[in-house]
């Protein structure tokens, strides 16, 4: 199945344990090996959430194809990233297709400590050890690589945003809720498009159009103010459409939608000083080339007096893959070596 190896938090070896990645389509579950400062993933299998009736069924059926391929036995310490806020023992989640109970989980799978975090702190905590050359060059900045403190930002789903800081030469993540925060519209046509957004939502959280979601909120807002019916409901079937260059609106939705996003995460670069920004969520491969054709950077950069300071910062996009499971394990190398 391949290993996927990067720097580790740790100083000392730990028992090997599970790490499961649970979106509202697939989970991903391996098993990972800590030595040192190396996180290794080793046996991994990916399934589809909805042809399971719950979380603990996923671990048991990973639990037989780790047993039959690779004849190791199941660990006693599972970490699960997964989108969600655990509210006592339930997670609170709207995309998967059955409730997660942590105490019914952990008996039902037969696991000893089972732990749930917020997916997209698992990917924050899996950034330190993704090597640069899997990072894509969006802005250039100093050159100086992925530097701290870095910004990783995540529109899928929803808005994930975090920070990964140095805790005096150890690597710490703090989590964000910035995705809920207010939009802030640049120009008379973004505040025209807030004005809509807020008729219909009140609140207009940013993750209402940064977001798979929001794409598509942005797409009927511009329909509503050109007066034309909306053709797309889905943000795959709306990027396509930019793609094929059947859809004039369609472009200018995806364009706007990237314009608009360099100004968010400018923004969020001079609020916590970020020296690095990092681009994740499923969105953001999508969007790859949109990204690409300059207006995500200008935006990014035009903040007056700090434009200079701004033009030094680096960013990167980065695919998601396997990083939730390696992000997992290093939340919990780092909790349990602290």
């Amino acid at each position: 199945m391949g290993d996927v190896e990067g720097r580790g938090t740790t100083h000392a070896a730990t028992l090997p344990l599970l790490a499961a990645d649970v979106g509202g389509t697939y989970a991903r579950i391996g098993l990972v090996q800590v030595d040192g400062q190396t996180i290794t993933l080793g046996f991994h299998q990916r399934y589809a959430c909805a042809e399971f009736s719950g979380l603990a069924e996923i671990l048991c059926t990973f639990r037989q194809a780790l047993a039959d391929a690779a004849g190791a036995e199941f660990p006693d310490t599972c970490v699960v990233a997964i989108a969600g806020v655990l509210q006592g023992d339930v997670l609170l989640n709207s995309n998967l297709p059955w409730q997660v109970s942590l105490a019914e989980t952990r008996q039902a799978a037969g696991i000893a400590q089972l732990h749930l975090i917020n997916d997209f702190e698992a990917l924050a905590w899996a950034l330190p050890q993704v090597p640069l050359s899997q990072l894509e060059v969006l802005g250039k900045g100093d050159d100086s690589g992925l530097s701290l403190p870095a910004l990783l930002l995540g529109p899928g789903t929803g808005l994930g945003a975090a920070l990964v800081v140095d805790q005096g030469g150890r690597i710490g993540v703090q989590p964000s809720e910035a995705g809920h925060a207010q939009l802030a519209g640049n120009t008379p046509f973004e505040l025209d498009v807030v004005r809509l957004l807020q008729a219909r939502f009140g609140h207009v959280a940013s993750e209402r159009v940064f977001s798979g979601p929001g794409l598509i909120n942005l797409y009927q807002v511009l329909c509503e103010l050109r007066d034309i019916q909306p053709r797309w409901r889905m943000p795959a079937d709306l990027v396509d459409a930019a793609d094929a260059g059947s859809d004039v609106l369609a472009a200018e939705c995806v364009a706007l939608f990237c314009r608009w996003f360099g100004s968010f995460a400018g923004d969020l670069a001079i609020t916590f000083r970020a020296r690095s920004v990092c681009l994740a969520g499923g969105l953001t491969g999508h969007l790859q080339h949109y990204l690409r054709q300059g207006g995500f950077m200008q935006r990014f950069i035009d903040k007056g007096v700090l434009s200079d300071t701004l033009r030094e910062v680096p960013v990167y996009t980065l695919e998601h893959g396997q990083l939730g499971l390696i992000g997992a394990a290093a939340w919990y190398v780092a909790r349990t070596h602290a």
